[in-house]
């Protein structure tokens, strides 16, 4: 009557206007929906921001503290409801949170009653049940999404914990479980979500004694509802049993415990989802299958796990036992997933299997992860990219790289289980891949120090007894040393201080040294004798990672570059004074072993004076050819004794600082670096370009002289062998590695696969277009050797075949009568002649290859002199002698050179002459101007034979201008006396129509000659 009285009341006030307040009403209510839509809407965004303040907001509005109506509140438990029935990806996430949270806030302990609210937890299950019941003939997909929100809306209720708190409710809890169990039951496909929810809600126990009832239900459905032989099952059962193990069944499983060694068959079959033979005992209903998961369940982490558990509890309460993971991971993923007759699928499980706990077991039981089956396909899949479970292997690759990424120190355990037992030291060889590299690389300094040992223990027993075998193993570990000290960037190694005695980098070398020039002695124990022993091949192989190790570690900033080369040869010395256990590879006479012993002594005293003659850099210099010179000599290579005597010799001249001696020191120091030039590895070369920048002021004109010369070798076998002293087979060329994928500094100088210093190919000596026609005249040469060895043999096939020489062509050839057929004693006859011609064509053919090879090698040769010029223009542009150096470096831009060389000496002279910008040094002054008179007519009668290449022609018009520069720069009045050389020069090209010398020459000239003019110099 209340209501009525008011509503009478508030009419009049409109003044009759009746219409106005319901319209008024419809738009308060309208404004409400809408914006509660809007919250709805919000729940089911992609966003977690966006859902979280939206179940913010309903939780807020529909809290007991704001005192909402009992039927907003009943609808809005309803609307969340219907919403876990949603196909919308991220709806059941935020629908599901919302519910919880609100059922907690109206129904939990410390609730605060709501009005005429008559739901209770009986009734919120009924109104689940209600909402998500699916009516009418709907779509499989529909009918699936109910049945997930139905869950979903259970799992809101246990998690909300109002059956347990405040008042327990078995009624409530047994209701839920016989509805979560009979879903397990009846929908296979939905079976694992359940299994989570039930675990979840075992938790939530949390083994209180108050709740040992709930998990006694909790068990006895699982037999009820015949889900003991389940995967979930297991996972339930084990989670009860933790907390309350009294209330189990007996006779289910052996001591009640599925992990028991006598359960495994059994467990691995119910794990996998083979359910024939794997129910409990007494019962013959299998139980229904779903559709196979591209993911193994939930339970197979949990099992994994708990394992776990039970070995670090029975570690810290200190009791003796076995570690039971490792055979448990045998027989339930190794022998289970990973068996030959395993599915792709399964297979893929157990990679995943292992990608999961790669990242939680602890270090000691690493290695069991790495078992046989599993290691077996992991190689398999891994090295060919059609496997059908590539990808898979290679996630797991990648996950084993994370773990010790993560935690550096467990790069051990996993290095070692790939390497060894079941695993293989060229398991990045099979499966193309870097992993052990990179665990290299990820291991820190102490770690990396265990790897070494392993790897050294792989040496000395590298799991072959078959030589051909152990010899790749050994180089594979070669390589993988060398590949971790590339990528070495510390600069704190203190080689010899004992607190730095088992530094990694240290043992790396040690371990390079021994293997690279020593043998076991007869005294070696067994153990420290590698079976099979180390070849020739293997040790040579050992010399070249280390060569390329002291390469890297050269540009290392540790204060002094010479340090490791120091500190190698120091280690070899060391170990052959005091170890018993192994001698030097190499064997010297006396007169060898006293030239040793001298050079030894001398480089000691260097290094510990650390300089010469008040010179550190000079100091720096010997120390390095000394130590790498040193090197050569225990590398077996004869020519390096003598390289002793002379670099004495040098030093000795330098010391003395007599004119004379300098002189002659000079020329032996260049010759040395001639030498170190001419070696394979790039480490000498560098030695050899470094010692040339410390001493490059020392050099005279006849050492220079050693260099220049050089350049005008004849690019043949002639020249071959003035350069190398050798005779036609005595060139040993190329790598020596056969099958590395790893860059030695071991240069290809002979075949196809050479690559020059400056990075251009060392087999390309094609000609741009325009130059084909004129290259290297030793080209045409040879090509009318051919000719005419191919003539030979043509005529030599000929007269045995009593044919003409069109015929021999088959260009002419035309059959027209039988008498030249020939029977078959004839043709018998006929093959030894046959035999020896063509063996003459396989000689023929071998000498082309030979000569081919020898220009290679010669224009090789060239280009490292280049590198070495280069060097010695840029330190000393105002040396004198550096005029001396122009016109053999512009002979090699002819049109007739090489074009590497050609490209290659043309830059050499660019840099030169633009280095006086760059560095501001002064030209070079001399006291006698003749022979620089002399230079400006020999460069102008060059440019005439350029051929009219414009590479030429350029550096002819650059070199003529810098000696024209350097004459009036020590005397303005030689300006006449340079013209008139140049106007000479353009006499003879203006009358000469033939002349291919080129404008340029005369127009860089005029164009400096208005400069200098303009600026008074």
């Amino acid at each position: 009557m209340g209501n009525k009285t008011r509503k009478r009341d508030w009419e009049p006030d409109h003044g009759g206007n009746d219409l106005e307040a319901p319209a008024k009403r419809r738009r308060q209510i309208n404004e409400e929906q809408v914006k509660l839509s809007k919250l709805y809407e919000d729940l089911a965004a992609e966003s977690d921001d966006v859902r979280f303040e939206a179940a913010k907001q309903l939780i807020v509005k529909f809290s007991p503290e704001s005192k909402p109506a009992a039927k907003d509140v009943e609808q809005v438990l309803s609307r969340l409801i219907k919403g876990l029935c949603s196909q919308r990806k991220a709806a059941r996430v935020g629908f599901s949170l919302t519910l919880t949270e609100l059922l907690r806030q109206i129904f939990g302990p410390n609730k605060t009653p709501i009005e005429a609210l008559r739901l209770d937890v009986a009734a919120l299950i009924r109104l689940i049940e209600e909402k998500t019941k699916v009516e009418g003939n709907v779509p499989g997909r529909a009918r699936r999404d109910h049945l997930i929100g139905k869950l979903f809306g259970y799992k809101a209720v246990l998690q909300s914990s109002i059956v347990l708190e405040s008042e327990l409710s078995m009624e409530c809890w047994n209701q839920l479980l016989d509805h979560i169990y009979g879903m397990a039951r009846d929908v296979p496909w939905l079976r694992e979500e359940c299994g989570m929810v039930l675990v979840e809600a075992t938790k939530s126990l949390q083994g209180q004694a108050r709740y040992q009832e709930c998990a006694k239900e909790m068990i006895s459905r699982l037999s009820a509802f015949k889900l003991i032989s389940t995967p979930e099952g297991v996972a339930i059962w084990l989670t009860v049993r933790e907390k309350y193990e009294e209330v189990l069944l007996g006779g289910i499983w052996h001591g009640q415990d599925p992990l028991s060694n006598k359960e495994r068959t059994r467990l691995a079959k119910i794990l996998k989802e083979n359910y024939q033979g794997a129910q409990e005992d007494g019962t013959s209903e299998i139980v229904k299958s779903g559709t196979t998961s591209p993911n193994p369940t939930f339970a197979w982490d949990l099992v994994l796990s708990e394992i776990l558990r039970r070995d670090e509890a029975t570690k810290l309460d200190k009791i003796s036992h076995k570690t039971d993971f490792p055979q448990l991971w045998i027989d339930i993923v190794d022998n289970n997933l990973f068996a030959s007759t395993s599915s792709h699928e399964r297979k893929a499980w157990g990679f995943k299997l292992l990608s999961s706990m790669i990242s939680s077991v602890p270090d000691e039981l690493l290695s069991a992860l790495f078992s046989p089956n599993l290691m077996r396909t992991l190689i398999n899949q891994s090295k060919k990219e059609d496997r059908f479970l590539h990808s898979a292997a290679l996630s797991a690759l990648n996950s084993i790289q994370a773990r010790a990424q993560q935690e550096p120190k467990s790069a051990l355990p996993i290095f070692v289980s790939l390497t060894s037992k079941t695993g293989s030291i060229d398991f990045d060889k099979i499966t193309k891949t870097k992993t052990l590299e990179r665990l290299l690389l990820l291991a820190d300094d102490h770690t990396l120090k265990k790897i070494i040992r392993h790897l050294n223990s792989l040496i000395l027993r590298p799991a072959s007894e078959d030589q051909a075998a152990a010899d790749s193993r050994r180089h594979i570990i070669a390589d993988l040393l060398l590949n971790r000290v590339k990528q070495f960037k510390h600069c704190e190694v203190r080689f010899g201080d004992a607190a730095e005695q088992e530094d990694w980098l240290q043992k790396t070398l040690e371990t390079l040294v021994e293997y690279a020039y020593f043998v076991p002695s007869q005294n070696a124990k067994t153990s420290k004798v590698p079976l099979p022993p180390v070849s020739e091949r293997s040790r040579q192989i050992f010399q070249e990672r280390l060569s390329s190790c002291l390469t890297k570690l050269l540009s290392v900033d540790v204060g002094s570059r010479s340090k490791f080369a120091l500190a190698v040869v120091g280690m070899i010395q060391s170990k052959n004074a005091s170890s018993k256990s192994v001698d030097l590879a190499f064997k010297a006479d006396k007169s060898v072993a006293k030239t040793l012993e001298k050079a030894s002594q001398t480089l000691d005293a260097i290094s510990a004076k650390g300089s010469m003659a008040g010179n550190q850099m000079a100091a720096e210099g010997f120390i390095l050819l000394y130590s790498l010179t040193l090197l050569q000599v225990y590398n077996g290579e004869g020519d390096a004794v003598l390289m002793l005597d002379d670099l004495d010799t040098s030093r000795k001249a330098m010391l003395k600082k007599a004119k004379d001696d300098t002189k002659e020191g000079a020329d032996v120091f260049v010759e040395i670096v001639l030498s170190f030039l001419g070696n394979q590895r790039t480490l000498f070369r560098q030695i050899g370009e470094e010692a040339l920048s410390i001493f490059s002021s020392e050099i005279s004109s006849g050492g220079l002289s050693s260099l220049t010369d050089v350049l005008d070798m004849e690019e043949n076998l002639e020249g071959q062998n003035e350069l190398f002293n050798q005779g036609d087979d005595d060139v040993e060329e190329g790598d020596s590695s056969d099958d590395s994928e790893i860059d030695s500094d071991v240069e290809m100088v002979n075949g196809e696969a050479s690559v020059s210093d400056d990075g251009l190919p060392g087999t390309s000596d094609s000609q741009d277009t325009s130059d084909e026609n004129d290259s290297d005249s030793g080209d045409s040469d040879e090509g009318s050797e051919d000719d005419a060895e191919l003539t030979q043999f043509n005529n030599m096939l000929a007269l045995a075949l009593q044919t003409s020489k069109s015929t021999i062509d088959g260009e002419a050839f035309e059959d027209t009568s039988d008498e030249s057929d020939m029977d078959d004693e004839q043709m018998m006859a006929l093959d030894p002649h046959l035999s020896k011609i063509f063996q003459q064509r396989s000689q023929i053919t071998s000498k082309k290859k030979d000569r081919e090879d020898a220009k290679q090698n010669v224009v090789q040769f060239k280009m490292r002199v280049l590198d070495l010029l280069a060097i010695y223009l840029e330190k000393q542009y105002s040396n004198p002698l550096t005029l001396a150096v122009l016109l053999p470096v512009v002979r090699r831009t002819r049109a007739s050179a090489n074009k590497q060389l050609a490209e290659k000496a043309s830059k050499l002279l660019k840099a030169f002459f633009d280095s006086r910008t760059k560095h501001k040094a002064p030209l070079p002054k001399l006291d006698d101007v003749e022979p620089v008179w002399e230079m400006l007519k020999e460069i102008h009668d060059e440019a005439k034979m350029g051929g009219g290449a414009k590479m030429h022609a350029d550096a002819c018009s650059s070199a003529s201008l810098h000696v024209a520069k350097v004459l009036v720069g020590m005397d303005r009045e030689h300006y006449a006396a340079v013209v008139d050389v140049y106007a000479e020069t353009q006499k003879q090209w203006f009358t000469d129509k033939m002349s291919s010398l080129q404008p340029s020459l005369f127009t860089s000239f005029q164009n400096w000659s208005l400069n200098a003019r303009h600026q008074g110099k």
